[in-house]
């Protein structure tokens, strides 16, 4: 058997490339049709990439289409003997009876031209690879966007009838007035927070920013333990600052009240003992994956959430810790880096059908103000990441910039400096300063510090 695929001749139809330029003959709304689906390079044979294209370049200036027409335009672009000559516009006009099978046949040269650009990609990545040229981490990233490129090309959606979507828009209202809660979307697990936003929905890309030190990773982790625990989610966590070893004993603080310091030194009580075990079993029956390497990039993301949806079958939620470690491809400046990352983001939120909560630096603008709540401005490397956000989340405390040594000496609230009594438990303002689908406004937690863990200031059990 000759496995040399490089002598083989590449997919394509002949028969369906000349029907689907036989039919725009015999109508031109059937021209309509084909250019939903192809353009002039998915026709394999060159002839018919050159007639299609005429054919177009006619159309756009709603010019009529038949051969005559189509002959003075390959006469002006002198291209009529390339494409063998009006005896071949002849053949073609009478390659189909009819026009009512166009959409069939343009989507046949379409799945021809798909096959072909995967072809062409894989022996790119073949060749890429025998090669050697570039670091091992830099072909995958290629790779993986080669392949992705031609998924992208394929995927594309046309109109929707205005009725069909009033359809489905009723039955989803429907489903919602049957339901008891408000909270539409994967609850925050905090009230004031899911009256605001209805819940995490599907296709969100939420930015959660803060000056270091104020929070952000362990309220992060708190949504991460709350929809895996209270809603039975699956979760994937991608902390690119933090072991997986770190984010988990914080989280097992947080679940079983447990002092940060003592877990550390492990120095524990018999309570505290008990409130780790009880901590570990409820942690270990979630669906939560942690991937903690350092330096990844957008495709590894993407890659890892796509198997892990088809492994687990489920993916309610992303988090990822934090945005501006997310590597580039190194061919732009940084704030055009985060701006394709910002939107690659998006474009996952909306391919996998899951909220991505996004972690984000604050620039160090915010201290110059005499009012320090953030704004949409102060987020470091913006360039258009509010505008891809369907929400932006501020954490806001006012003891941070009261206590002394409250600058960006730590990375959450374990790390901070020893408190007192009176400074372990402290207000922390979430401000929504974009919110696409709802209102604006502020909604108010409490920070215990020693345990990584807010709560609602209403339902915040005594200790």
């Amino acid at each position: 058997m000759n496995n040399d695929i490089t002598t083989r001749i590449p997919p394509n139809d002949k028969d369906a490339e000349q029907a689907v330029l036989g039919a725009v003959f015999l109508s031109q709304d059937a021209l309509i049709e084909a250019m939903e689906y192809v353009e002039a390079e998915d026709f394999y044979q060159h002839a018919n990439q050159l007639v299609f294209q005429a054919m177009m370049n006619l159309n756009d200036e709603e010019e009529p289409v038949d051969v005559v027409t189509v002959q003075n335009e390959l006469d002006r672009l002198n291209q009529i003997e390339d494409i063998g000559g009006v005896s071949y516009l002849a053949e073609l006009a009478s390659a189909v009876p009819t026009a009512a099978n166009t959409t069939y046949y343009a989507k046949i040269v379409k799945n021809k031209s798909t096959l072909r650009r995967l072809i062409n990609a894989a022996t790119s990545i073949v060749t890429r690879s025998f090669e050697e040229d570039d670091d091992v981490d830099s072909i995958i990233d290629l790779s993986e966007k080669e392949i992705m490129d031609v998924s992208e090309n394929r995927n594309h959606k046309g109109f929707r009838r205005i009725s069909d979507v009033v359809k489905s828009s009723l039955e989803e209202i429907d489903k919602l007035y049957d339901q008891d809660s408000d909270v539409t979307g994967l609850s925050t697990g905090y009230k004031e927070l899911d009256d605001m936003t209805t819940g995490l929905h599907k296709d969100e890309l939420i930015i959660l920013a803060a000056r270091p030190g104020v929070g952000k990773t362990a309220f992060a982790l708190n949504l991460a333990q709350n929809a895996a625990t209270k809603s039975n989610a699956t979760v994937a966590i991608f902390s690119l600052e933090m072991g997986a070893e770190s984010l988990v004993n914080r989280m097992l603080c947080s679940e079983g009240s447990i002092d940060a310091n003592a877990l550390r030194t492990g120095k524990l009580d018999e309570g505290q003992w008990n409130n780790l075990v009880v901590a570990m079993g409820s942690l270990s029956r979630t669906n939560v994956y942690i991937d903690d390497t350092p330096g990844i990039k957008m495709a590894e993301i993407r890659s890892k959430c796509r198997r892990l949806l088809k492994e687990s079958g489920h993916l309610d939620l992303v988090i990822i810790d934090y945005l501006q470690l997310i590597e580039g491809t190194g061919q732009e400046n940084r704030q055009q880096e985060v701006s394709v990352i910002s939107r690659n983001l998006k474009k996952l939120a909306k391919e996998l059908h899951v909220p991505i909560i996004a972690l984000s630096q604050l620039s160090r603008g915010v201290e110059a103000r005499q009012d320090k709540r953030p704004m949409l401005s102060d987020i470091r490397e913006s360039g258009s990441i509010e505008q891809d956000a369907d929400i932006v989340a501020f954490l806001y405390r006012d003891d941070y910039y009261r206590d002394e040594d409250g600058d960006d000496n730590n990375g959450g609230g374990n790390e901070e400096p020893e408190d007192s009594e009176d400074q372990n438990v402290g207000e922390v303002e979430v401000i929504i300063s974009k919110n696409r689908s709802g209102p604006r406004g502020t909604a108010k937690l409490l920070f215990v510090k020693s345990y990584n863990k807010f709560s609602s200031i209403a339902t915040i059990p005594e200790n």
